[in-house]
């Protein structure tokens, strides 16, 4: 009795551990080298928000995607967007769900374009930690039904 009991317990707990969504979890700090401002990237899962990596802290973006399509804010304001600058193309990058992924992005020197590197999570936690970044973390929630920001202090 008490094996029956035990089987049935083990196939309502793996039914349970099916039925929960798998997220992806990805880090990014900002490379500390220039102090020009925040980085600032959109994703397709809400192009609306900003995601800015500042220096002085990090960005999670949680996901239930299985890719993430992300692309460069641009330097116009809204009208001159409109006017002199064409809608950016997206740059989608592969997910495994339940994997977490790092890195370190920044501006290059006297250039427009973005550094980036992929970090280990060792890396990445002594990087955040030598550089005193632990307490400034930034949530980002995306998945396909909801879009949602949350601040951690």
């Amino acid at each position: 009795m008490k094996a029956i009991a035990l089987i049935c317990l083990l196939c309502l707990s793996t039914l349970f551990s099916f039925g929960q969504a798998l997220t992806s979890k990805i880090f990014i700090v900002k490379n500390g080298a220039q102090t020009l401002g925040p980085t600032q990237f959109y994703t397709t899962l809400d192009p609306n928000q900003v995601i800015s990596v500042k220096n002085n802290g990090y960005v999670q973006i949680e996901t239930d995607a299985d890719s993430l399509g992300v692309f460069k804010g641009n330097n116009y304001s809204d009208t001159e967007s409109q006017l002199f600058a064409k809608k950016p193309e997206p740059v989608f990058i592969q997910l495994e769900k339940g994997k977490s992924y790092y890195f370190k992005i920044g501006p290059i020197m006297s250039s427009q374009h973005l550094d980036i590197e992929e970090m280990t999570e060792r890396s990445f936690q002594l990087y955040v930690g030598l550089n005193e970044l632990s307490g400034h973390l930034k949530k980002y929630t995306l998945s396909n039904s909801k879009v949602s920001l949350m601040n951690s202090k």
